[in-house]
């Protein structure tokens, strides 16, 4: 359990900077609609590649190896997945990092535990109305 809270406040952490580096793109990224192709959105994903090697030089307290656990547990490697394969994509690689972010804005309101999106749910919801 100690683990989990470690990378819980390190995503947070993450996240946290994010929203404060460029609000908009963080809105943007919570609140996109990826059944759609929206150029903005494609931005505001891509921008997140950038910001995360961002956070890395921002804190170097954070090992080299804890950096690289992060950007899996954050999705990131399917966002970069995304676009090496674009336009032959889907966005199922982006949902991934989506649901991360929601979930961050939840526990940043207080919300409980049980009432985190799943990557799972959202897959299956997602699916449902395409």
């Amino acid at each position: 359990m100690a683990s989990k809270s470690k990378w819980v406040e390190l995503s947070d952490i993450f996240f946290s900077d994010l929203s404060r580096y460029n609000n908009t793109n963080f809105k943007t990224l919570a609140r996109a609609d990826l059944s759609k192709q929206d150029p903005t959105v494609h931005k505001a994903f891509s921008s997140v590649e950038t910001r995360y090697f961002i956070f890395n030089e921002k804190h170097p307290e954070i090992s080299e190896t804890d950096q690289r656990v992060l950007y899996f547990k954050l999705k990131l490697d399917m966002v970069a997945a995304y676009f090496s394969e674009y336009p032959d994509t889907t966005t199922d690689n982006l949902i991934a990092f989506q649901i991360e972010l929601r979930n961050y804005i939840k526990r940043s309101r207080g919300e409980d535990d049980d009432e985190l999106d799943t990557t799972e749910v959202q897959h299956s919801e997602l699916g449902a109305g395409a």
